[in-house]
């Protein structure tokens, strides 16, 4: 007799190869969708990231220069915040008050001070911007850094004759720097320095346009919605020092951060 022998076919059905693939697509549309999840989650927090940097920057640099400003300095037009900035300052013996000198006696710095202007009794914004004198801010220093250190009295020489307006209290002088403004225009939020100081605020039309007299701090910024204001300044009284409000938002790939910060400014003149 003859035997007939049989081997095992061994493979797949094509409904299983179907149901394989199926399944293989459906696990695949699944971690497609969770990777892309995952990397645009990654792309936002990066733009938040980049949008905290951009205004923290900003931020940092205005706070801490208003916190170093001359008492009642700051003021503002709504669309731009101006003020002085404090170099050093010390204590005078005696200052030119009935009449106009080029020089007065000081207590010397205990290290060669950064030379600009000299600030005695700066009681309000009026008499801070006074260009008249007799004046709060004097004519620029002309006495070299180096002469106004030591261990006994100094004299400090102006380049002009100048009379201040009233005595400090404490004889309380600070030396000062030009005024510096920052501007919210358009989209953009600029640091303006190098101008001359006046009576009236500048407008954008009369302050500098190229570095590094115009710095640009932020981009693109956007300010609040009127009435609200990107700069509002509170002056103060006996009771409190003077507070500047800054408030705008810092935009980039269609994420915003609203900014708002309260700053006070030391009324000590």
């Amino acid at each position: 007799m003859y035997s007939v022998s049989t081997r095992q076919q061994n493979g797949f059905t094509l409904l299983e190869l179907i149901v394989v693939v199926v399944l293989l697509g459906i696990i695949s549309v699944g971690t497609t969708g969770f990777i892309v999840n995952s990397v645009e989650g990654y792309s936002d927090l990066t733009r938040r990231d980049g949008i905290a940097a951009t205004s923290r920057v900003a931020m940092d640099r205005m706070v801490r220069e208003l916190r170093n400003s001359l008492p009642n300095s700051a003021r503002t037009n709504g669309a731009c915040l101006e003020y002085i900035p404090i170099l050093d300052a010390t204590t005078y013996i005696s200052i030119p008050l009935s009449s106009s000198a080029t020089t007065l006696s000081i207590v010397p710095f205990s290290e060669p001070p950064e030379l600009g202007s000299t600030a005695v009794y700066p009681i309000s914004t009026t008499a801070v911007y006074n260009t008249v004198s007799p004046a709060v801010i004097s004519p620029a220093i002309s006495s070299s850094a180096g002469d106004l250190d030591g261990a006994a009295a100094v004299t400090l020489s102006l380049s002009a004759a100048h009379q201040y307006p009233a005595d400090s209290p404490s004889n309380r002088m600070f030396i000062v720097g030009g005024p510096v403004s920052f501007c919210v225009v358009g989209d953009r939020l600029y640091r303006y320095q190098n101008y001359g100081r006046s009576a009236s605020q500048p407008t954008l039309a009369t302050l500098p346009t190229t570095e590094p007299s115009r710095v640009l701090l932020a981009f693109p910024v956007t300010a609040p919605v009127a009435p609200t204001l990107p700069f509002t300044v509170v002056n103060a009284t006996l009771q409190r020092n003077a507070l500047v409000m800054l408030q705008f938002s810092v935009e980039q790939n269609d994420e915003s951060l609203l900014i708002q910060q309260e700053v006070q400014i030391r009324n000590a003149p």
